[in-house]
């Protein structure tokens, strides 16, 4: 198996999935932590906005 190369998988991905990682993956983290569970049936789509820094 080989190593994702973050640089060469940033490259082909546009910028606004690149800055919503981070997010996803904290939210992953926060749910196994604390065992939130995952909602069932059909989800909605929402637009995601920068947040302020």
């Amino acid at each position: 198996m080989k190593q994702l190369n973050l640089f060469e998988w940033a490259e082909t991905r546009p910028s606004n999935v690149i800055n919503a990682v981070p997010a996803l993956i904290r939210k992953a983290a926060l749910e196994t932590v604390y065992q939130i569970p995952r909602p069932n049936g059909e989800g909605k789509v929402i637009q995601i906005g920068k947040a302020a820094a």
